[in-house]
């Protein structure tokens, strides 16, 4: 419903253009003709007929921002009541109380025509502006400037257009032009108006341009939450990077690292390497490898345990890194290029170590060109068992959901490498956990058919007395994970991922044989009411030392980095405009995300989980829910709450990772943390 009545929207406003425009065309030829023209009752009829439907268009969108408003609450329209309401609204008035009364006048004399031609003119530029500002350059959160810059735009049209058309009046008055004249004037508007677009288009690809070195992280974008505000004067570069407190000494991210001695309890050597592979169903992909494997090693640890792992790269040329999703690792090993490293170029290594504190199903992969390594494969799972677990018969497997793209630029849907259904033999009576990883962009859709089982954790989070299901729909947002238990029957159980043109999965059974039995008609579970509740550390009544609001939109046009069309923003900006978030360490930190959208936006902060305190604004009523990915479908809002307890600066992004390559990225900067590194085209890091 909100997309449907979000596009209704964007239609309105655009017909309302097309109306307007045509109806300011009418009135504009009423300067050439007298009360007395045979032709003159036509052209009044024809203005008074756009100014019925144009009115009706307007107040139909005011309409449906009421409905979106009532539905969905004001923190989705609150720009469009703000800033786009009086551009609206006010033309309209201007309409109606002075056009269309001398509209109806047997005649005109020239400054009645000149009242009705600026009202109508005035109107299709509030509508111009207002699909402006919908479509391109979005006022998420409104303020003072937004008024006064398009408020002020609209009262310098009306001046100018005052201006221009009394003195066009007067000229026609005295001497009326020839039709090849009036005719040769609009083509030469005309083209004025495509030339200056034409011009502003490019100018604008040029300006959006990012530098060739940039820090990643800008003090000016600084969102102090409400929050003790920490002074600018002190948020200086420091050495090459960027310094984001207030007091005491700076910090640099590459001190706030695991321990550097001490003899590791797990340890990996990854090897990142091009290759080809071929899926299950024969089908050829240049892929990029950790260990020449898809997906890579799985790495596994134990609560507590010291793990190293070097990195090292064998021929990617744009150089790689490595990522712990989901692991709060200290920052300076969270493996992001040109934040807290540099990347890792052909013939380099690189060693992190740190010690892992939380348990689950986790993963890693690559933070350089992540849009794209990620897609090519550099990817694998990161298994956290508790320190307390003792040895069992369960049947353990993760299964890493993908999409990969064939060199005829074909999107395949795989587990792994099969993209086709598999058969595993499983012994009846035996416990089986299936770790599923969305390691795609999109959200996907899991069932598990022919036996009860329950979801037993979410993004390596353990759920309260999760509840049995049979028949429901397991919508897992990209990067996030569910662990599936279950005890293996004497029949078959089909796991699938529905997926296009063809649904693929697994098909467990003590023969290691069966054909798949997909579940055809089920329920998507809502997860924010699954389990039980028990106490959380955070509630919504908790006192935040600082609250932000994130409203996460699309642009219907714009240009990022040189190249135009659609844009992912945060707040109505694009990276590197998007806000950081300040924080101090022990703060209380809680953020409502907004998607105001056509697509899912999964949200992962680095670095910290958060818990959900609300859902489009009802407290959750299952298991406590403690995530690093939340996945927030369009018209949802949560209130998420996390302890600021690991110094640094964190990516918050988009985990569809082409939105984040387009600009949906923030921070998260604790105060007195600086990084002495870039990004840009000139340092060869780019995270995203």
């Amino acid at each position: 419903m909100f997309e449907s009545l979000m596009g209704f929207e964007f239609l309105l406003l655009l017909c309302s253009i097309a109306v307007w425009g045509g109806t300011g065309f009418v009135v504009n030829h009423l300067k050439y003709v007298r009360g007395r023209d045979p032709s003159y009752r036509r052209w009044v009829r024809a203005a008074q007929l756009g100014v019925a439907i144009g009115s009706s268009l307007i107040i139909l969108w005011a309409a449906v921002i009421l409905i979106i408003m009532l539905q969905f609450g004001w923190l989705y329209v609150m720009d469009r009541v703000i800033v786009v309401l009086p551009l609206l609204g006010l033309p309209l008035a201007a309409v109606r109380m002075v056009a269309r009364p001398k509209l109806s006048r047997e005649s005109m004399d020239r400054h009645a025509k000149q009242s009705v031609i600026v009202t109508v003119h005035v109107m299709f530029v509030g509508a111009v502006i207002a699909l402006w500002l919908v479509a391109i350059d979005i006022p998420a959160i409104p303020n003072l400037r937004d008024l006064l810059i398009y408020g002020g735009a609209l009262i310098l049209s009306a001046l100018l257009l005052s201006l221009h058309h009394g003195r066009r009046l007067r000229i026609v008055d005295n001497r009326p032009p020839k039709r090849i004249q009036r005719i040769a004037r609009g083509a030469l508007y005309s083209i004025l108006v495509l030339g200056t677009a034409l011009a502003g288009l490019v100018i604008s690809m040029r300006m959006s341009e990012l530098p060739g070195t940039m820090p990643m992280v800008h003090h000016r974008t600084a969102d102090f939450g409400g929050g003790d505000i920490l002074e600018d004067d002190h948020m200086h570069a420091h050495h090459q990077g960027q310094v984001t407190g207030t007091s005491g000494n700076p910090v640099s991210v590459t001190e706030l690292k695991g321990p550097q001695t001490g003899i590791p309890d797990k340890k990996y050597v990854l090897s990142a390497e091009t290759k080809t592979l071929r899926l299950a169903s024969g089908e050829a992909i240049e892929a990029w490898t950790f260990n020449g494997q898809i997906p890579g090693p799985a790495l596994e640890a134990d609560e507590g345990d010291l793990v190293e792992v070097r990195l090292v790269n064998k021929n990617i040329a744009s150089g790689v890194t490595l990522h712990w999703h989901g692991v709060d690792v200290p920052n300076g090993e969270d493996g992001v290029a040109g934040m807290t490293q540099d990347a890792v170029m052909p013939g380099e290594s690189y060693t992190y170590r740190f010690v892992v504190n939380e348990t689950g199903t986790h993963w890693y992969h690559s933070h350089q060109q992540s849009s794209i390594q990620v897609q090519k494969g550099l990817f694998g799972s990161f298994v956290i068992r508790p320190s307390n677990q003792q040895d069992s018969e369960t049947m353990d497997a993760t299964v890493m959901a993908h999409h990969w793209v064939t060199p005829g630029g074909r999107e395949i849907a795989a587990l792994g490498l099969a993209d086709t259904f598999q058969r595993q033999k499983v012994k009846p009576g035996t416990p089986v956990r299936l770790r599923l990883v969305n390691a795609g962009n999109l959200t996907q859709t899991f069932t598990l058919n022919g036996v009860s089982y329950k979801v037993a954790a979410v993004d390596g989070y353990e759920l309260n007395e999760p509840g049995t299901l049979t028949d429901s729909l397991l919508r897992i947002g990209g990067g996030g994970r569910y662990d599936v238990i279950f005890t293996m029957p004497k029949t078959p159980v089909t796991l699938t991922m529905i997926s296009e043109p063809d649904p693929i999965g697994i098909v467990y059974s003590q023969d290691g044989q069966g054909e798949p039995d997909i579940l055809q008609k089920g329920t998507v579970l809502d997860i924010t009411a699954y389990g039980s509740p028990a106490d959380t550390p955070f509630n919504p009544s908790t006192d935040f030392d600082r609250s932000f609001t994130v409203i996460l939109d699309q642009t219907y046009f714009g240009t990022y980095n040189g190249e135009a069309g659609q844009q992912w923003v945060i707040n109505g900006k694009a990276f590197p405009e998007t806000p950081t978030l300040m924080v101090r360490e022990g703060d209380i930190v809680k953020t409502t995300f907004v998607n105001r959208s056509f697509a899912d936006h999964p949200m992962h902060l680095h670095g910290h989980h958060i818990q959900v305190l609300s859902r489009n604004g009802e407290p959750i009523s299952g298991s406590p829910l403690v995530l690093d990915t939340l996945n927030i479908e369009p018209g949802e809002s949560f209130e998420v709450a996390f302890l600021a307890n690991n110094p640094g600066l964190w990516m918050d992004h988009c985990h569809n990772l082409d939105h984040a390559q387009k600009g949906m990225t923030m921070h998260v900067a604790y105060e007195n943390v600086y990084m002495p590194f870039a990004i840009g085209s000139d340092t060869g890091n780019h995270p995203e």
